[in-house]
């Protein structure tokens, strides 16, 4: 198999993973099986996968970075970032937003301990796209910034989810199911936003390469 064609199947893989994650997401959406800690927290997942992956290339694949001091810096930054995020979206989206309404967290609850299927389903997608990028790139590692746009999408996640919660939920009194559904939207479209950004990024420094 070429190397143009091992390149193009890698940007594949990242199309599909990002294509699954949005249909099992709607899908979730359309049954009403979904809060904002959901997909905060499968967001959170995403880019702890990454980091993860970034974390074994570096350790296995030391001798194809150009500067290992700086590509490792970030990998340990992230972490720290990832690892603040998480506490905030536990406590915060996980149970303070919802408090009100028991179903969403014992919802959240159960996403929290891997109970929900399609939520783990897309676990497996994020996990799969990571394996078959980790054997892919031998002489070429694409790790990702301290400020990639997947760490954007979580910000912009988290701030546009206190202003949903603050503004709609506070204010209206719409703490229910159907509400946090609707509410979903716009964090799925930031991440498809910003995720076919990265992908298109990740495509261009393969083929310079």
């Amino acid at each position: 198999m070429s190397v143009a064609y091992n390149k193009k199947y890698a940007t594949l893989a990242e199309y599909l993973s990002l294509f699954a994650m949005t249909t099992l997401t709607a899908i979730a959406i359309y049954n009403k099986n979904i809060s904002v800690f959901y997909i905060l927290y499968l967001f959170w997942w995403d880019e702890l996968l990454k980091t993860c992956f970034d974390g074994l290339k570096y350790f296995n694949k030391k001798l194809t970075l150009n500067s290992p001091k700086a590509y490792f810096k970030n990998v340990k930054t992230r972490l720290f970032f990832l690892m603040i995020y998480l506490v905030f979206i536990f406590v915060f989206f996980g149970m303070i937003m919802d408090w009100k309404s028991d179903d969403l967290v014992l919802n959240n609850f159960e996403v929290f301990l891997f109970k929900n299927s399609l939520f783990n389903l897309s676990l497996i997608t994020f996990l799969g796209r990571e394996l078959y990028l980790y054997f892919y790139e031998k002489n070429h590692v694409i790790g990702h910034h301290v400020l990639s746009r997947g760490i954007i999408t979580l910000h912009l996640s988290i701030v546009l989810g206190i202003l949903l919660w603050f503004f709609v939920a506070k204010k209206m009194n719409l703490l229910d199911s159907n509400a946090s559904v609707l509410s979903i939207l716009p964090f799925l479209l930031i991440k498809l936003y910003f995720e076919i950004q990265e992908i298109k990024l990740n495509q261009s420094s393969r083929l310079q390469a």
